[in-house]
């Protein structure tokens, strides 16, 4: 048998092994044994309890219905779309989309009609077209009826690519249609790639089973055994863009093409990924079935303090194990459609940026790029950046943008940090809270050791002088978060003494830092009191309703928001930016903040 640890796993069944396109990807942020538990559907979840969510939180699950009722069943694009329109996006069973969910697909579908015909038109001379393919395509390795499970113990091997299908009538061309939410994605790794090739030139037409006794997904059943055809001569791989109805061709080749890069580029990645061991908290932590039993997962209890990170009730009603950030309760505050739309469905549209959004991204590329380096003065000294780091920004923003860069160089904590200390750039801070079955997630700007404690660097640029009628953890909620996730894992066992959170403000002519203390039990408690306050209203949330006010004008989903675009008709001068608080908050309690340098 193989090494490969089963503590993650509730159960010892590893006889069927699955691969879909997302397990190629081999993204850093991932968890390695989170996605060698994903390729064995058959390991049960380490506990179960009863969840739910009030919305679908399947985004594409609408459109691929919809698209289904057009090319299978017969009917037309208008008889399709009234009835996602009249189901709200059931089509008869199953959670109800979003409104916005419901608009956003009705877009999408005539976008994905439209390519389609548009491909159709202009295929090239002899190229016979193409047809929808109900069946998925599924490549499949299993060995004879009496042999044993192999190393890893399994016995059925499955590659997968979800997707539109399409071939033509002769069997000799196909093609594989890969769905995005926004524009038609340009960074898809070679792996990922060669892997939907490989299942688009060699997959059988397959049934998905399912284990009734047992309650699991079971082997895919080939339903064209005697195919007597030779196969696709060439295939196609498309991603199309459901947001604004781009398609770019990701691959055009013969099978045997298909097959050459699949060795050479996603076969590696998968055997790392199914022998993968390390845990590495993170996202993954959310469907995970090992996350209440991980000894990688930090705790959120322990120093004294009750249990729950937070320190809120369980809900009355259970959800579906959630992630949350400083922008998921910023998004909430601004409107709860808004962090449906844009944080669990992850439906953003094309519409310019706020100019100083635009400006804390580009300064705060240039800043990562620096401190990546890791150089012994820091940033002093350095040479300002060429104008393409500003590319997209207004003049005057762009401008004001490099004022506020050489401003930082006097405040860079990179600046005489001794060589044997610890930098982070952009590293992610995970806790679990086993109250609310939560996982929290942050990304400091800056994470570094020094003498023995824990720094945690927040970047802010503003446009003018910093308001100071409230604390910095009222202005800045995500420094709040920031106090509770010091005080959890490897940030927790510091020395105190030398551990704080550093509040980095940048002005074109001025900078500042405020330095926060997370073991003063004030702070502690102010820091607890505003989270609780922000991530209550979010907990309890099930309509997500649209609430309609200055956010709307830069809210990437007005444009399937009706009362925002109402709203945003009736007073187009409406200004936008700052978060609303969530209706019947009380006024945040004050952190303690000690300016540091000015």
């Amino acid at each position: 048998m193989s090494d490969w640890p089963r503590p993650l796993a509730a159960s010892d069944e590893l006889g069927l092994v699955r691969a879909g396109l997302p397990l190629s990807r081999e993204d850093p942020a991932d968890c390695p044994a989170h996605l060698a538990v994903k390729a064995r559907p058959w390991l049960t979840a380490a506990r179960r309890l009863p969840a739910y969510d009030p919305f679908l939180t399947f985004t594409l699950k609408p459109l691929m219905t919809a698209l289904d009722l057009i090319e299978f069943h017969g009917s037309s694009p208008a008889e399709a779309i009234g009835e996602l329109r009249r189901t709200r996006g059931r089509f008869g069973r199953g959670r109800p989309a979003h409104d916005g969910l419901v608009e956003w697909t009705v877009e999408a579908v005539d976008r994905f009609l439209s390519r389609r015909r548009i491909r159709l038109d202009d295929r090239g001379p002899g190229e016979p077209p193409t047809e929808p393919v109900a069946y998925e395509w599924v490549v499949r390795d299993v060995p004879p009826a009496h042999a044993r499970p192999d190393a890893r113990g399994a016995r059925v091997y499955e590659r997968t690519a979800w997707g539109r299908r399409y071939a033509s009538a002769d069997g000799t061309r196909r093609e594989l249609w890969l769905l995005s939410f926004g524009s038609a994605k340009k960074g898809r790794s070679d792996a990922e790639v060669a892997a939907a090739a490989s299942v688009t030139a060699f997959g059988r037409a397959s049934r998905p089973g399912y284990d009734r006794e047992r309650h699991r997904p079971g082997p895919y059943t080939v339903v064209d055994q005697h195919r007597s055809d030779p196969g696709p001569q060439r295939i196609r791989v498309i991603d199309f863009g459901c947001g604004d109805g781009t398609a770019r061709t990701i691959a055009d080749c013969t099978p045997a093409e298909a097959a050459r890069d699949f060795a050479r580029y996603t076969e590696p990645v998968l055997t790392r990924m199914l022998d993968g061991s390390e845990r590495r908290p993170g996202r993954s932590c959310v469907e995970c079935s090992g996350a209440g039993r991980c000894g990688a997962l930090p705790p959120s209890t322990g120093h004294g303090e009750p249990p729950g990170l937070i320190g809120l009730p369980a809900p009355v009603r259970p959800r579906t194990r959630r992630s949350l950030s400083a922008s998921d309760l910023r998004a909430y505050a601004d409107c709860p459609a808004k962090y449906h739309l844009t944080r669990e469905l992850k439906l953003r549209s094309a519409r310019p940026e706020n100019p100083a959004i635009g400006r804390g991204r580009a300064v705060d590329a240039v800043l990562n790029a620096r401190h990546g380096i890791r150089r012994p003065r820091g940033c002093r000294g350095l040479v300002a950046p060429d104008d393409s780091a500003w590319s997209g920004l207004p003049p005057e923003t762009a401008l004001a943008a490099a004022a506020m860069l050489a401003r930082h160089a006097a405040l860079c904590p990179l600046d005489r940090l001794a060589p044997e200390e610890e930098v982070r750039v952009q590293a992610q801070v995970t806790a679990y809270d086993p109250v609310l079955d939560l996982v929290l997630i942050a990304q400091p700007d800056l994470l570094h050791t020094r003498r023995g404690g824990w720094v945690w660097r927040e970047t802010k640029t503003v446009g003018g002088r910093p308001y100071e009628g409230s604390s910095v953890l009222e202005r800045h909620p995500q420094l709040a978060l920031a106090v509770l996730l010091m005080r959890t894992g490897e940030l927790a066992d510091g020395d105190r003494r030398r551990s704080r959170i550093e509040l980095e403000l940048l002005g074109s002519a001025f900078a500042r830092r405020l330095e926060i203390d997370p073991w003063q039990p004030s702070v502690h408690a102010s820091a607890r009191d505003i989270v609780r306050r922000a991530a209550g209203p979010w907990l309890e949330e099930t309509e997500y309703r649209a609430v309609p006010g200055r956010a709307c004008r830069d809210c990437e989903a007005l444009d399937w928001c009706r009362a925002g675009r109402e709203h945003s008709a009736a007073d187009p001068r409406q200004p936008g930016g700052i978060p609303v608080p969530p209706p019947g908050a009380a006024s945040a309690a004050r952190g303690t903040a000690r300016p540091a340098s000015e």
